[in-house]
C-alpha cells in the first residue's frame, strides 16, 4: 500500500478565533458609530423642526401685523389682538405653546416684550413686539413691528 502524505491547506482554529474576535470589535464599533449618527441625525431633526416653527410663527406675526391696522397688547390675558376693519386675529401667549385663531406654535417663550413708537410698553397699544425663547441665544429672537398711520397722532 502506498500511503499519500499530503497536507490540506487551511487555517489553524487560533487563527481563526483572533479573525471573529476582530471582526466582532469592528461590528460592535459600527452599531456604537450607528446609534451615535442615529442620536444626532435626531437632534438635528428637531433643532429643524425648532427652527421651522419659529419662522413659522414670525412670518404669521410679519403678516397679521402689517395686514391689521390696531395692535392691543393685553397683559393680564397675555393676549395680542390684531384688528382691522375687515378682520381681527389674536394671539394668546401660553406657558408652553403660543394660539393664534388659525394656528398653534409649539414654542416656549422666555420674554415678551411691547413698543409703541420706540417706547416699551406694558399693556395697551403697540407697534412692535421681541420675542426671546427658551432653547435658543439672543440670535434667534423675532421682533417684528409696522409702521404706524399718521393718523394715531390725531
Amino acid at each position: 500500500m502506498i500511503k499519500i502524505n499530503q497536507k490540506i491547506k487551511a487555517f489553524t482554529l487560533t487563527e481563526v478565533m483572533v479573525v471573529i474576535v476582530i471582526s466582532a470589535i469592528v461590528a460592535g464599533l459600527a452599531f456604537s458609530i450607528l446609534g451615535i449618527v442615529q442620536r444626532n441625525m435626531s437632534t438635528i431633526e428637531d433643532n429643524y423642526a425648532y427652527q421651522t416653527e419659529l419662522q413659522s410663527l414670525e412670518v404669521a406675526l410679519t403678516i397679521d401685523f402689517n395686514t391689521h391696522t390696531n395692535a392691543q397688547w393685553n397683559a393680564r390675558e397675555d393676549i395680542l389682538t390684531l384688528s382691522s376693519p375687515i378682520g381681527k386675529r389674536q394671539y394668546k401667549f401660553l406657558t408652553d405653546s403660543i394660539t393664534s385663531d388659525i394656528d398653534q406654535y409649539l414654542i416656549k417663550t422666555k420674554e415678551k416684550r411691547f413698543y409703541f413708537e420706540g417706547e416699551p410698553v406694558n399693556s395697551g397699544r403697540i407697534d412692535a413686539v421681541k420675542l426671546t425663547f427658551d432653547k435658543t441665544t439672543d440670535l434667534h429672537r423675532i421682533f417684528v413691528f409696522k409702521h404706524n398711520d399718521p393718523t394715531i397722532h390725531f
